[in-house]
């Protein structure tokens, strides 16, 4: 600590003891070539002499730790070994040596205070060590360490009598050790670092260990994605997780569901119980057609089949003719679809009544060319008519309703051949629409045995009705009917054997095959 000391002073230039003198400057002599380096010498005015070192500079050394310093002081305080004269009678002279430890922030982390306002006569040497008490202080932890010393001459006798200090000789050591926090903060709790180091070293052994470590959110993530693949679209295997999930609430929900097909076929039975064989609520349409052992099939079979009514072309008015009913489930239809059922029937009697308008018109005009020609024609469509498949020839069976049907379409057929022949110069307008309608009606009765499906049979019947409706001269735009009930009054048929026919349990099968349009919503 010879070197880089400050304060107020001058240099000694007339003894080789510079403490003699007559006068002074309220300084410090600094006295050089006394044998033991640089020595200074206070006058009756008080002041310090410092030394500061950069201890973060000097131990620049990496891995270490501060615990403290050694010090050795060297002074003497013996007024130059007078006594007398001493203000106070005799008292020394003050004089002290403090060390200030800063931190890295310049403030004082230690203070030490060294008093020697004793009486020394001679040259005094005094050492010692000071330890922080606090571990693991890394050199950057500090700052300076800052030396002062401050005397004077209490007398204030003219010269430089006071305190003396040799600074070459005097000094100050920092003591240091191996610091065992440098590469491990984790080594003790008091580490710096510690904290640091452990939350550090807790992330890296679980990311989850706390939500701000570094990956907590992709360590989060992957754990709920493991627990359940659900938790977010981000995650492995969620497009897979998602499908078996709708799959099993759902199996229609995709075609590679697990039972997707077994659902579908399911599903199709239960709108159309004809999809399939396999579905369980198929009828075979060979014993639909010609019934079972079963009374109910039979009776279904039988007293409901679709037949036409006799027509009696005669007559200028419909006849209604009675036909073998039972009590049949008619399910129940909104206003708007029998007004609408009514107004497709009177559009297609019209539009007949137009076709036949236009044939009469033909028949007409080959009457004025001859009436053998009239009656040629009429024979050779008769003939064309009779050669033609019997209905019900088309499946190789004939059904009691076909019968009957045939019988009176055939008798109608005859009755009119052998008017025409008979009164084929007199027969008029309605006489020839009859005639027509009697035709048409074989040709439809046809149909309605070859039609392939439901659907057509629908259609053929809704043509035929029409037919059956039509009378000549008949306005259909006049819609106004007698007040009086077309129904006899006749109490509702209510008996054990109605009842066991409503309640069979293949009845609502029968009845979705009639009416499959209706059922359907």
């Amino acid at each position: 600590m010879g070197n880089g000391w400050t304060g107020t002073f001058s240099a000694c230039t007339h003894y080789v003891d510079c403490w003699a003198g007559q006068t002074d400057q309220g300084d410090i002599h600094k006295g050089q070539n006394t044998g033991n380096g640089d020595t200074y010498y206070w006058s009756g005015t008080q002041q310090t002499l410092a030394n500061t070192i950069a201890l973060n500079t000097a131990l620049a050394a990496a891995g270490i730790q501060v615990d403290g310093f050694d010090y050795e002081w060297v002074y003497k305080n013996g007024n130059a070994n007078t006594y007398s004269g001493q203000t106070g009678g005799g008292a020394v002279d003050p004089f002290e040596v403090v060390v200030n430890v800063y931190d890295s922030n310049g403030n004082i982390f230690k203070t030490y205070k060294y008093d020697y306002g004793q009486n020394f006569s001679g040259w005094t040497y005094d050492t010692g060590t000071e330890t922080f008490g606090t571990n693991f202080l890394d050199p950057t932890f500090f700052g300076n360490v800052e030396v002062l010393v401050t005397g004077k001459d209490i007398a204030g006798q003219a010269g430089y009598w006071g305190p003396e200090f040799r600074a070459n000789e005097s000094g100050l050591y920092v003591n240091y050790s191996a610091n065992l926090c440098y590469n491990n903060p984790l080594y003790d709790a008091t580490c710096p670092g510690y904290v640091t180091a452990l939350f550090n070293q807790q992330c890296t052994q679980n990311p989850l260990y706390d939500p701000t470590c570094p990956g907590y959110k992709a360590a989060n993530l992957s754990t709920q994605c493991a627990a359940n693949p659900l938790y977010d679209a981000a995650c492995p295997g969620y497009a897979a997780a998602y499908l078996a999930d709708r799959c099993y609430y759902d199996p229609l929900y995709d075609v590679q569901c697990t039972g997707y097909q077994q659902a579908f076929f399911d599903q199709q039975c239960e709108l159309d119980g004809q999809y399939d064989k396999l579905c369980p609520n198929y009828l075979d349409p060979d014993l639909v057609d010609l019934g079972t052992t079963d009374p109910v099939e039979e009776a279904t079979s039988t007293d409901t089949q679709v037949g036409v009514a006799a027509l009696d072309f005669t007559q200028t008015q419909p006849i209604v003719q009675d036909v073998p009913t039972t009590d049949v489930y008619v399910p129940e239809v909104q206003d708007e679809e029998v007004e609408a059922e009514e107004t497709l029937q009177a559009g297609a009697a019209m539009a007949m009544e137009d076709d036949i308008e236009k044939e009469i018109k033909q028949i007409e005009a080959e009457a004025n060319e001859g009436e053998t020609a009239q009656e040629d024609d009429i024979e050779a469509e008769l003939a064309a008519l009779e050669n033609e498949t019997t209905p019900g020839e088309a499946d190789g069976n004939v059904g009691t309703g076909e019968s009957k049907q045939e019988d009176d379409i055939e008798k109608e057929i005859a009755e009119l051949k052998a008017e025409s022949k008979t009164k084929k110069k007199t027969l008029n307008k309605n006489d020839k629409i009859r005639l027509l309608l009697a035709k048409k009606a074989n040709e439809l009765t046809k149909k309605i045995e070859n039609a392939v499906t439901l659907e057509q049979q629908m259609v053929t019947q809704r043509s035929l009705l029409a037919l059956i409706s039509f009378v000549p001269g008949f306005d259909y735009n006049k819609k106004d009917l007698p007040q009086k009930s077309f129904y006899p009054e006749k109490p509702t048929v209510d008996h054990a054997y109605a009842r066991w026919f409503l309640n069979d349990p293949k009845f609502g099968a029968m009845e979705d095959l009639q009416y499959p349009k209706l059922r359907s919503n």
